[in-house]
């Protein structure tokens, strides 16, 4: 009996560590292409440390940084806080301001 439970516990414990956490599987889940959900050009590109708005020239890599739910990006001078979610496979982005913008996936 007591082998069995020392088993399950290292059992667990293996496969605790080898799930992905949270943040890593938010932020995988923003890699790709992305256009306005009302818009059918693909406005942005993202992945794992920069954005790309390959709707204009030259197409530019803007770091970010992940941290959480939220995106932080600096540029310009301006630093831009983005809180990030998910519905269903859009993407939802929230500013510090309150500005929502809503992206699907470009497939």
């Amino acid at each position: 009996m007591k082998k069995i439970f020392f088993i399950s516990i290292v059992a667990f414990a293996l496969l605790s560590c080898m799930a992905s956490s949270p943040q890593q599987s938010l932020q995988s889940r923003l890699f790709g292409f992305w256009a306005p959900s009302d818009y059918e050009v693909t406005v942005l590109k993202i992945d794992k440390d920069s954005l790309y708005y390959v709707d204009e020239y030259p197409i530019v890599a803007v770091p970010y940084q992940f941290a959480g739910d939220s995106m932080t990006i600096v540029g310009d001078g301006d630093t831009i806080v983005q809180h990030i979610s998910f519905r269903k496979d859009t993407l939802v982005m929230k500013n510090q301001w309150g500005d929502v913008s809503c992206l699907v996936p470009v497939k």
